[in-house]
């Protein structure tokens, strides 16, 4: 595709920095900046994409209608949106889109399942509202809301698989997100032209920032308009740190510890976030 507006994706697991991004880049004038576009519908037909409930062809006439109508008609030089609704679609985003920038943003594990689990853990594998997915999944509902406490990938199409994610405490499922989101996108953007990843960790360098706002195609002088939003927290309710327990940490180790070898975190303590 080819358009007079560049596009930009910045995926992420979701309390790794993406809001942070979108509040920065919205203060740059040439761009059009978005957090989680057409967030519920898309994060919904993005998971039931993932799940294989839905076909490539359906998740393409979605994203022409709604992302590609809103890039085509943008006035900016730049459209991005920084969200973790399109990980699970971004093999067909590197398709559709074969000219966009991609960022994998990523954030220490650790502190993104903290994150999740202990400020928001009631819109994170509850229960419930998985078994409601099931029943939605195997036509036994056939209704279900957009709301994202529900979609949430699960292992429908595996019975032992689904079994032993189950019996997982939330705890335990919430760490297997992170793995997994980060893992397809990784492997998702790997036919991308052009794609970088970044540690949020690394973002507060100034090398770093520069390096990642070049990739971008943003203008030198927009650096420090960028770089002043990132001195202060932003979708922080209460600015505090809390780190896991020594249960929680064997557990994370068991779910993530492959991945985040991968993506070069060490099994250091925990960092303190200095707000």
């Amino acid at each position: 595709m080819k358009n007079k507006t560049n596009v930009i994706f910045i995926l992420g697991s979701g309390r790794c920095g993406t809001y942070s991004f979108y509040k920065a880049l919205s203060r740059v004038k040439n761009i059009e900046a978005y957090h989680e576009f057409f967030f519920e519908p898309t994060l919904r037909i993005a998971n039931l994409y993932h799940m294989k409930r839905i076909s490539k062809k359906e998740i393409i006439h979605f994203l022409k209608k709604n992302h590609l109508y809103s890039i085509t008609n943008s006035t900016k030089k730049i459209w991005v949106d920084s969200s973790n609704a399109l990980p699970w679609i971004a093999d067909v985003l590197v398709e559709l889109f074969p000219d966009a920038k991609f960022v994998h943003l990523i954030r220490n594990g650790k502190k993104v399942v903290s994150s999740f689990y202990n400020k928001h853990r009631d819109i994170m594998y509850n229960k419930r509202d998985i078994l409601k997915l099931i029943k939605f999944l195997n036509k036994k509902n056939k209704y279900i809301s957009s709301e994202k406490k529900y979609w949430r990938p699960i292992p429908i199409d595996d019975y032992q698989k689904l079994k032993e994610f189950l019996n997982k405490s939330q705890f335990s499922k919430i760490c297997n997100y992170w793995s997994e989101i980060n893992l397809k996108i990784y492997h998702s953007i790997q036919k991308a032209k052009n794609r970088k990843t970044f540690m949020f960790e690394d973002i507060k360098k100034k090398k770093k920032l520069f390096e990642l706002i070049r990739f971008m195609g943003i203008r030198k002088y927009d650096f420090d308009i960028i770089k002043k939003s990132f001195q202060k927290p932003v979708n922080v309710t209460i600015p505090k740190n809390i780190y896991l327990k020594n249960s929680q940490i064997k557990c994370f180790q068991k779910e993530c510890g492959n991945s985040m070898k991968k993506f070069n975190y060490n099994n250091d303590n925990e960092y303190k976030v200095i707000y």
